[in-house]
C-alpha cells in the first residue's frame, strides 16, 4: 500500500472517563496518509469513543488532536469536517424515505461544497465514479441492501476534501462479497492518500486489509505493530490474554456435543408464511420450515433478504399476512408476543437498540423486562429492587458485561456490552424456542465465541434454536441445518455437514445449489 512516514493525524494523551469507567486512559496514536490502521479490542475497549473524540462527538478529558503538526480543537462534527475527518458509524445517518441523491444533499447543506436538489444525481454519479462506488443515486434508501447503504453513507464522507476516514465495524453486516467490495474501495483511497481508521472486530478481514494494527485493552493501548506481523491468534491474545482465548474456544467446543441428536417431533412448525415489510409489500413469501427440540437451524441469506421480518413473525412482533405458526402443536399464529413468552419462547432481534432494550432504563430493569411482572421482580403490583439487581450482577458475571454498576443506563454502554444485556435476559430464561437474528453483532472474538457456546448449550438441555445470521462461518460453526432465504423466499436447506460456503452462496443468489 500506499502508506507514507509521516502522520497526518494524531490522537496524544487522550484520557477519557465516565462514572465508574475510564473509557480512553492515555492513549496515544497516529494516522498517516494513505493508511489503512485497524484499531481493535472487545467490547468496552475504548475503540468508538476515542473515534468519537477524533470526530468531535466527544471531548476527551485531557490530551490533544494534532494535525499537520499542529494542535486542534474539534468541539462538533462539523469542525472535524472542515478538517477533512469522515466518519461512516455503525448506525447509518441516512434518511430511508429519501433518495442516495437527497440525502447527499441534506448532508452537504451550508457546507463549502453544496449542490443543490436538480444537480445532485449527477454529483453522485460523479462520486460513484471517481471513487468505485457504484449506486443508483434515485433510488431510496430504504429499498438499498445494507452494502449499498454503507456506499451512500462514504459517498457523503468522502464528497468534502476527505483526508481522514473513520469507519466503525464497517463488515458487521456485509456479505463476503460486499466485504470484498468495499475493501477494494479502501484500497483505493489509501492509494490516493486518505488515511484509514478501521474499527472492526473480525480479525481475518483486518489482517488482509490494514497496514497497521493498534489493540486497545480496557481503554488502554497494549500495542501497535504492522499487520504483516501480526496473526489472528496473537492479537486476541493481546485483546483478551491467552487464559480468555483458550476459554472462549473451549465454551464453543463444549457446547457442540455431537452426542447430541434432535427430537423427532417438531417444536415449532411454520406452513406457508406470508410477512408484509414496512412498505406493505411482502417480504416473507410462503415459508415453510420445523424446528425439532435439540436442534439449531440457520436462516441464511443476505442483509434484507426476510430475516429479520422473519424471525419478527415468529415471535409475534410482526403480524402474519397469512400461514400459521405452530408451538408444540398449539396454533399461536394469532397469540400475542406476551402469549409467546409465557409458552417458553424468546428472541434476540435484530435491532438491539429500538427493539431489544430501552436505552433510558438501568441495566437491571432491563434485565428483569420479560418476566417484571413475575413474584420474583415483584409483589402486589410494587417492583423489588433489591430482586431485579441481585440477578442482574448475576447475569453480569455469567456474561462479562463490562459495567461500573447494574444501576447504569444501558444507553451508555458500548454496543457490545448492549448485545450482552440483550443475550443474557434472553437466554437466560426457561425457554423451549430462542428465536435469533444476528445475535454476535457488535461483539468481539471472545464475546462472539462465548455466546455460541451458550447457545450450544441451551441445544444441549433440548432448547429449540432458529438462528439467522449473513455470516456463512458462524453459521457452518453453530448449525445443524442452514435454511436459505433469498427475496423472501426459501431457495433450499442443507445439513450443515454438507454445506459449503460455496454451495449456500448459490441458494443465497436464488440459483440452484450444485
Amino acid at each position: 500500500m500506499s502508506a507514507g512516514t509521516t502522520p497526518v493525524i494524531g490522537l496524544e494523551e487522550i484520557t477519557k472517563a465516565y462514572p465508574g469507567v475510564v473509557a480512553c486512559d492515555d492513549v496515544n496514536i497516529d494516522l498517516r496518509a494513505g493508511e489503512i490502521h485497524a484499531v481493535v479490542g472487545e467490547n468496552g475497549a475504548g475503540k468508538t469513543t476515542l473515534m468519537a473524540i477524533l470526530y468531535g462527538l466527544q471531548r476527551p478529558d485531557s490530551g490533544r488532536i494534532v494535525v499537520d503538526g499542529a494542535a486542534i480543537e474539534l468541539g462538533s462534527p462539523r469542525d472535524a469536517l472542515a478538517a477533512g475527518i469522515g466518519f461512516v458509524q455503525q448506525h447509518f445517518s441516512l434518511i430511508p424515505t429519501l433518495t442516495v441523491a437527497e440525502n447527499l444533499v441534506l448532508a452537504l447543506r451550508g457546507d463549502h461544497a453544496r449542490v443543490r436538489f436538480d444537480d445532485a444525481a449527477k454529483r453522485v454519479r460523479e462520486l460513484s465514479a471517481e471513487f468505485g462506488l457504484e449506486i443508483e443515486p434515485n433510488a431510496r434508501i430504504e429499498d438499498l441492501s445494507v452494502g449499498h447503504q454503507q456506499r451512500a453513507e462514504l459517498l457523503k464522507a468522502l464528497a468534502r476534501d476527505t483526508r481522514v476516514l473513520i469507519l466503525d465495524e464497517p463488515n458487521a453486516l456485509l456479505t463476503a462479497q460486499e466485504w470484498e467490495e468495499l475493501a477494494a474501495v479502501l484500497r483505493r483511497l489509501a492509494q490516493r492518500g486518505v488515511g484509514i481508521f478501521l474499527i472492526s472486530h473480525k480479525l481475518d478481514d483486518v489482517l488482509a486489509l490494514a497496514d497497521r494494527v493498534t489493540v486497545l485493552r480496557r481503554g488502554r493501548v497494549v500495542d501497535t505493530m504492522p499487520a504483516s506481523d501480526a496473526t489472528s491468534e496473537s492479537i486476541a491474545e493481546l485483546m483478551i490474554g491467552k487464559l480468555a482465548v483458550e476459554a472462549a474456544a473451549e465454551a464453543i467446543i463444549a457446547g457442540a456435543d455431537p452426542t447430541v441428536h434432535a427430537g423427532d417431533a417438531p417444536v415449532l412448525e411454520v406452513t406457508d408464511l406470508w410477512v408484509r415489510g414496512e412498505r406493505g409489500t411482502d417480504v416473507v413469501k410462503g415459508v415453510t420450515l420445523s424446528l425439532r427440540a435439540g436442534e439449531v437451524l440457520g436462516i441464511a441469506g443476505v442483509e434484507g433478504s426476510g430475516q429479520v421480518e422473519l424471525t419478527e413473525a415468529l415471535f409475534g412482533a410482526r403480524p402474519l399476512e397469512r400461514g400459521t405458526v405452530h408451538l408444540r402443536g398449539e396454533d399461536i399464529s394469532a397469540r400475542t408476543l406476551k402469549d409467546r413468552q409465557a409458552r417458553g419462547m424468546s428472541y434476540v432481534p435484530a435491532d438491539r437498540r429500538d427493539a431489544g432494550l430501552v436505552g433510558a432504563l438501568s441495566v437491571a430493569e432491563n434485565t428483569a423486562l420479560a418476566t417484571i411482572g413475575h413474584a420474583q421482580f415483584s409483589r402486589f403490583g410494587v417492583l423489588r429492587p433489591g430482586a431485579m439487581r441481585k440477578r442482574a450482577n448475576e447475569l453480569i458475571e455469567e456474561f462479562d458485561i463490562r459495567v461500573p454498576t447494574c444501576d447504569v443506563a444501558v444507553s451508555t454502554l458500548s454496543g457490545g456490552n448492549q448485545q450482552k444485556v440483550l443475550l443474557a435476559r434472553e437466554m437466560s430464561r426457561d425457554l423451549s424456542v430462542l428465536v435469533c437474528c444476528y445475535p454476535t453483532w457488535g461483539l468481539d472474538f471472545a464475546a462472539a465465541e462465548s455466546i455460541r457456546g451458550q447457545i450450544l448449550k441451551l441445544r444441549q438441555a433440548g432448547a429449540a434454536i432458529l438462528y439467522a445470521s449473513v455470516d456463512l462461518d458462524e453459521l457452518l460453526r453453530v448449525t445443524d441445518r442452514i435454511a436459505v432465504l433469498h427475496h423472501g423466499r426459501l431457495t433450499g436447506e442443507l445439513p450443515t455437514s454438507e454445506a459449503t460456503a460455496e454451495r449456500l452462496g448459490l441458494l443465497m443468489t436464488g440459483s440452484v445449489a450444485a
